[in-house]
């Protein structure tokens, strides 16, 4: 049986917030990296159309450009869901301190130290 604490536990998921909200924004900021050269690959891929370079090096511009708008918008959704994850876990803290604070306040008030857990099991 794991010997984690109320606040132990309440500290690990506000770390985990934290982390995954930062993470998140880091992915963002890639994202928008990602689609401001996607932007600048379409223009070079206009600018080669409009010097009627060959089809194919146009289309291979063009194509790489579509691929990092991809991967642009991919890296937003997943900036997105990080968003959601850390919002599920201050939820979570923010219901467990309101559930348990009291308790936990309560048992470190008392005078006389709780047994281990494991008295409290039945047989």
């Amino acid at each position: 049986m794991a010997d984690t604490t109320y606040r132990q536990l309440r500290a690990e998921v506000q770390k985990l917030a934290g982390l995954v909200a930062k993470d998140g924004e880091t992915i963002r900021q890639i994202g928008q990296r990602a689609d401001q050269n996607a932007q600048a690959v379409a223009r070079v891929a206009d600018g080669l159309a409009n010097l009627e370079v060959d089809t194919h090096t146009t289309g291979e511009a063009k194509d790489t450009s579509q691929i990092m708008r991809g991967l642009s918008q991919a890296s937003i959704a997943a900036a997105s869901a990080a968003d959601n994850v850390a919002g599920a876990a201050r939820a979570a803290d923010a219901q467990a301190r309101k559930t348990h604070e009291g308790i936990d306040e309560q048992v470190n008030a008392m005078g006389v130290p709780m047994a281990r857990a494991a008295f409290y099991e039945q047989e």
